[in-house]
């Protein structure tokens, strides 16, 4: 549990048009799901076509996320809390 004084700031960062937002935010979805496949393909070696075409899918889908896609930026004052 987090302590009383923890504090959680956030500040929304992204594009005010919805439409627009959603779409983004399905193709940041398909592209972090290549991420994970392409990662898991690195670490048992098993560079082959399924590889590139999950970085397909990354290199063109990650860019619309960035740039109309909802991100949250936290910051946490912590200090020692953890211990």
């Amino acid at each position: 549990m987090l302590s009383d004084d923890f504090e959680w700031k956030h500040k929304r960062i992204d594009n005010s048009r919805p439409p627009l937002r959603w779409i983004a935010n399905l193709a940041g979805s398909l592209a972090s799901s290549a991420l994970l496949r392409i990662s898991w393909a690195e670490e048992n070696e098993d560079i082959g076509f399924r590889y590139n075409i999950d970085k397909f899918i990354w290199d063109r889908f990650w860019p619309i996320y960035e740039k109309y896609g909802t991100f949250y930026k936290i910051q946490m004052d912590v200090e020692d809390e953890w211990e």
